[in-house]
């Protein structure tokens, strides 16, 4: 049974690249917690929600480069800097055969870096690190104007 916190946070990660039916078509697959777990430990990273709740930055560069960037071209375009469906009906079936061809990959491979290399070399790319990506971490702290209601709530004063 998937954890609904992590789904969500998934989720959370997905909207910085891509719109709600992009998200919410990406976050139905069946497999898709399994895959970024996954994918979470080939980077040496936790999977839990509160890594997950930080890596979102992460969570949108592998969705793209392990699955947005696999899938036909013209079957997403690009509206304001987020991917948006051409065709949503064929999307389910792209994404599960993506998924699928993943797997079948990750299968053959008996270390992580045997399949960073192995990836790069079937879609004739150079083998991603995402240590940028990884050392980048959501911003908890308030802004300002949060920071002041906060103190005016907590404040004793009675005027």
């Amino acid at each position: 049974m998937p954890n609904i916190d992590d789904i969500i946070e998934i989720k959370r990660g997905l909207h910085r690249i891509c719109c709600r039916d992009l998200v919410n078509s990406i976050a139905e697959q069946s497999k898709i917690e399994d895959f970024y777990h996954d994918i979470f430990l080939v980077y040496g990273l936790a999977y839990d929600t509160e890594t997950i709740r930080q890596k979102r930055v992460f969570v949108a560069a592998i969705t793209k480069y392990f699955i947005l960037d696999r899938l036909p071209e013209g079957c997403l375009y690009l509206n304001e800097d987020k991917y948006e469906i051409k065709n949503k009906k064929e999307l389910k079936e792209l994404l599960e055969s993506v998924l699928n061809a993943f797997y079948a990959l990750r299968s053959t491979c008996n270390s992580y870096d045997e399949f960073k290399k192995k990836f790069a070399e079937q879609f004739n790319e150079e083998i991603r690190d995402f240590s940028k990506e990884i050392s980048e971490n959501r911003d908890d702290s308030l802004s300002d104007f949060a920071k002041t209601i906060k103190n005016v709530y907590y404040s004793n004063d009675e005027n």
